[in-house]
């Protein structure tokens, strides 16, 4: 009889869910995302920015966490999530990367250079389309070019499609 009782009590220890929150993000990715978005750090570098901080994607701009909870991420899981894809989102690493060396700080330089008028993103003092700039400068590529035309609008709060 104690073997039985013992025997159910392990069962019912087993049965008590994980503190919420134990698992981490590559897991939760990995079991809740991974099979439509692929790797994380992929998708955060191409579909998500990291501006001043904060992660910033084509959806919700102003709250990737609702975002992240109409896709069916337990609320306990989304700040993990959003933590390892921030650390992932490339796009402050990539202009310091490319263009840091020049013109700084991503956001100083586009306080100071860029202006968002629509969907337009031109510079500041010129009224150029950074689309007709950009491909004679360092001879960027048309999906450099639109990379930084969206984060520059992004950072200066005003995205584009």
């Amino acid at each position: 009889m104690c073997i039985s009782r013992a025997s159910i009590a392990i069962l019912l220890l087993a049965l008590i869910p994980i503190e919420a929150g134990s698992r981490d993000a590559p897991a939760i990715w990995d079991s809740r995302c991974e099979e439509c978005h692929s790797e994380s750090a992929r998708f955060a570098g191409k579909f998500l920015w990291n501006i001043n901080g904060q992660l910033q994607g084509r959806h919700h701009v102003d709250d990737l966490n609702l975002f992240m909870h109409n896709h069916y991420i337990p609320d306990h899981e989304i700040e993990p999530l959003r933590t390892m894809l921030l650390a992932q989102a490339n796009s402050a690493a990539r202009f310091d990367t490319e263009c840091g060396s020049c013109h700084g700080d991503a956001g100083e330089f586009v306080d100071k250079s860029i202006e968002v008028r629509g969907s337009r993103v031109t510079g500041l003092e010129s009224g150029i389309d950074v689309s007709e700039f950009l491909p004679t400068h360092r001879e960027l590529q048309p999906e450099d070019v639109t990379f930084y035309q969206k984060l520059f609008a992004r950072i200066a709060g005003k995205p584009i499609p």
